[in-house]
């Protein structure tokens, strides 16, 4: 079977010189489980030509209820090896090169270099944050997708964007073990009451989180269709048939509702602040106040 007759379809759409641009692609997908094996799969199905895939997590159990590739058979098998496995699968010519580790921080500053396109989407948050920042400030474009629960977020990265920590709300400026110690702490992570009314966790699920005593809770529809629109604003740069949602630009994705929303600026102001130690030092009263965590989360919206 010839490329042309695998995607066929997709020349009812994309131009054949288009189609040419996403077979020469070559895209980054570090992380390979929820969203990063559910965008491989739509990419392969795409025919993306290129791959690099990276992983260090085997699939458990506990992937079962939104993990594309996560079968009985491929329990205990790497991540990026049984992406690389499906991807193949789907087209034989495809070139995929397959690291079955993670992501090193020292590694971080050549990330860029990987693809076109680059989705740094790590369970590892920090890391991933880390990574996007640092692609978009060497001027590629960076596929942010994450879920929580009920609710999906993507978009792009641009040079032209605004920081992912002010995007987020994150302490500005802030370095991969700054942010790996500020997620991780119970006081920083009550603030992110939108997990509660937006993401639809239960509350003693989210409390129970806070304190890591139990892990992201996550739905398989949520996942693979926040995946889709991120795999949609990877073929959109590539081909530039469709303006691309970049950041402060966001797809945000409910069980109601899909739509295009925006960043507001009080995130940035609470990204900014929060980067000085006398905020930092007001998280422990801010996430026992129940009408601080209100206020606060008025301004996130």
């Amino acid at each position: 079977m010839s490329y042309e007759e695998l995607f066929q379809r997709n020349y009812g759409v994309f131009s054949e010189a288009e189609q040419a641009r996403i077979r020469d692609a070559r895209v980054a997908i570090i992380g390979c489980g929820g969203i990063g094996g559910a965008m491989a799969m739509v990419l392969a199905r795409s025919g993306i030509g290129h791959f690099v895939l990276m992983d260090p997590d085997t699939y458990q159990p506990t992937n079962m209820n939104r993990q594309i590739c996560c079968f009985a058979e491929t329990l205990g098998k790497n991540k990026a090896a049984c992406a690389k496995e499906s991807i193949l699968a789907i087209n034989p010519e495809a070139d995929v090169t397959a690291y079955e580790r993670g992501l090193e921080i020292g590694e971080i500053n050549d990330i860029a270099e990987l693809g076109d396109v680059i989705a740094p989407v790590m369970d590892e948050w920090p890391l991933s944050l880390t990574a996007l920042e640092v692609i978009r400030k060497a001027g590629k474009p960076a596929i942010m997708a994450y879920p929580v629960g009920a609710l999906g977020r993507t978009c792009v990265f641009t040079a032209e964007s605004p920081s992912v920590a002010e995007c987020l709300a994150m302490p500005f400026g802030f370095g991969y073990e700054q942010l790996q110690d500020y997620t991780t702490r119970p006081d920083a992570r009550r603030l992110l009451q939108y997990y509660v009314t937006e993401g639809a966790w239960r509350e003693d699920w989210f409390e129970r989180w806070t304190v890591r005593e139990l892990p992201h809770a996550q739905l398989a529809a949520v996942v693979w269709t926040t995946a889709c629109l991120a795999s949609m604003e990877v073929l959109k740069l590539i081909t530039g048939k469709w303006k691309p949602v970049v950041a402060p630009r966001y797809w945000h994705v409910t069980p109601n509702d899909a739509r295009v929303k925006r960043f507001g600026w009080g995130r940035r102001v609470i990204s900014r602040l929060s980067r000085h130690e006398w905020a930092l030092r007001q998280l422990p009263r801010l996430s026992r106040s129940k009408r601080l965590l209100r206020v606060f989360t008025r301004l996130l919206q």
